[in-house]
């Protein structure tokens, strides 16, 4: 219908400067527009809004509905249950509190009984995904082939349609490809990479640093034929972030670049104690005095600056730098061993006593399990890399631990909220206790995003953890009383879905 964008058009610019004229109308509205004009008590601008006023009557009334020759197939026959009423009813509460971490603990529920919702919530769930991508797998599992049925009417749901792993990866939108692929590198690594690399030379150089990321998991010795190839593009940061990766492989060529640096700078050798009667191991630090080039343009810094390890040298620095990144089995080889051996023997010297903090460090970035817990009795130095390697009820007590240390609070609780399970009643008072004093921060929607941790026998415990402060208890106990909604539609969730085991 021309005739209407013309009718726009003429409002958009104005009638001083465009009028439409009986040419750029349907015959049907030749009459009333005579008639129009042919008034002579109306100014311009109200004939133009008469004319506009029937030309959308005239517009709603004949459009002709759209028809296709062939009419739609019904929806396939449902495979899983249908979720029961309560746990229906719970949905449409989550749905009305507009909470998207209880839906997502919702349908996590419902996919993992193998259920489906009830149809009435499809078109809402398909509705609500279609902006939040991250749902999008979760809620076509959940939605079931009715779901899958009505993609076909709403291109913003086509989403849910059945499709193989190897579809979405081709067609999918940029989240659905990076869950595929992580689902995929997750169960064979191999298979994750070579799809990455059919497809790399296609790719811009923001979604090939998307999808980069999910190299990160499961990281091993066949990926760095590829990231090697990654980090000669012209992309600055695509190569920054493929040398970062190439330094989580023992077997990359700047790791074993390192490791040769320190077999020339770490020796041990025996030192007679007093009175000559007996002799012990010693490490001794001589960082040659040429050092390659290579090693600093691959990000090691020459200078002790700002960010430094306090009272080190320009060598003490660069060492500490090597030692971050070399990793801890090295050092068994290298020392012949064992790792507590390996500590003991670095505590031994002023010069090694200043790098345990940085083999720590390393003990983290290559995952080094069996060195984790050498480490988490320092009250000095927090080692966050560490935190995820530590079965969790080691993890929470190391966490508990410094979350003591006014400094460490705030990276205890960076870490805390990735957790996959719920705290501990212990560590989820010390973290609400730390929050509460900062409501401006930690505010209903911190809590909202991270409900799924708290447990449920926190509850009575909220008003006792109120600020002492008196002009941010009103704001405390706001948030408190949101806490225990939300917290009472988990507790919902989990009981609905409870109900049929």
């Amino acid at each position: 219908m021309q005739f209407w964008d013309n009718i726009i058009n003429a409002a958009l610019i104005g009638t001083d400067k465009r009028m439409v004229s009986a040419e750029e109308l349907p015959a049907g509205l030749a009459e009333p527009l005579t008639i129009i004009k042919g008034t002579d008590t109306t100014d311009k601008e109200q004939k133009f809004l008469q004319l506009a006023s029937i030309a959308l009557n005239y517009r709603q009334s004949g459009i002709v509905p759209l028809k296709k020759e062939t009419p739609p197939a019904l929806a396939a026959q449902e495979e899983k249950k249908y979720c029961n009423s309560a746990a229906a009813q719970i949905l449409k509460d989550i749905l009305d509190e507009e909470s998207l971490p209880l839906l997502k603990l919702w349908l996590e529920k419902c996919n993992g009984n193998q259920q489906i919702v009830d149809p009435a919530a499809v078109p809402a769930l398909l509705d609500i995904a279609a902006q939040q991508k991250s749902l999008q797998t979760i809620v076509a599992a959940c939605c079931g082939k009715r779901g899958e049925w009505l993609s076909h009417f709403n291109d913003d749901w086509k989403f849910s349609l059945a499709q193989s792993a190897e579809e979405i990866w081709q067609t999918g939108t940029l989240q659905q490809r990076k869950d595929i692929l992580l689902e995929i590198r997750k169960a064979d690594s191999n298979k994750a990479r070579i799809w990455l690399e059919q497809i790399w030379s296609q790719e811009d150089a923001n979604t090939k640093l998307e999808l980069l990321a999910i190299v990160m998991h499961g990281i091993s010795e066949g990926d760095i034929p590829f990231l090697e190839n990654v980090a000669t593009e012209k992309s600055k940061k695509l190569k920054e972030a493929a040398q970062k990766l190439l330094k989580l492989i023992p077997g990359s060529a700047i790791i074993q670049q390192y490791q040769e640096m320190i077999r020339q700078t770490v020796t041990i050798t025996k030192k007679k104690a007093m009175l000559g009667l007996s002799s012990k191991n010693v490490l001794e630090f001589n960082l040659p005095e040429s050092i390659p080039e290579a090693i600093f343009k691959s990000g090691i810094e020459k200078l002790a600056g700002i960010g430094a390890q306090k009272n080190s040298t320009d060598n003490e620095f660069i060492l500490y730098q090597l030692s971050s990144f070399i990793p801890p089995p090295f050092w068994e080889t290298h020392l012949n061993a064992s790792p507590a051996e390996v500590i003991e023997l670095f505590k031994a010297t002023t010069e090694g006593e200043k790098l345990i903090p940085a083999i720590g460090m390393a003990a983290g970035r290559f995952r080094t399990v069996d060195w984790a817990t050498l480490f988490t009795n320092d009250p000095g130095h927090f080692y966050m890399d560490l935190v995820s390697l530590l079965p969790k009820p080691a993890r929470e007590k190391y966490l508990l631990q410094q979350i003591k240390q006014v400094e460490a609070a705030e990276s205890v609780i960076s870490l805390a909220v990735q957790e996959e399970t719920e705290w501990s009643h212990d560590l989820a008072l010390a973290i609400v206790k730390h929050t509460s004093k900062n409501p401006y921060n930690y505010n209903r929607s911190f809590y909202n995003q991270h409900i799924r941790l708290l447990p449920e026998t926190m509850i009575n415990d909220l008003e006792q953890l109120a600020p002492t402060e008196e002009h941010l208890q009103t704001m405390w106990m706001n948030i408190s009383e949101y806490i225990k909604k939300i917290m009472e539609l988990k507790m919902q969730t989990e009981k609905a879905f409870n109900l049929n085991k």
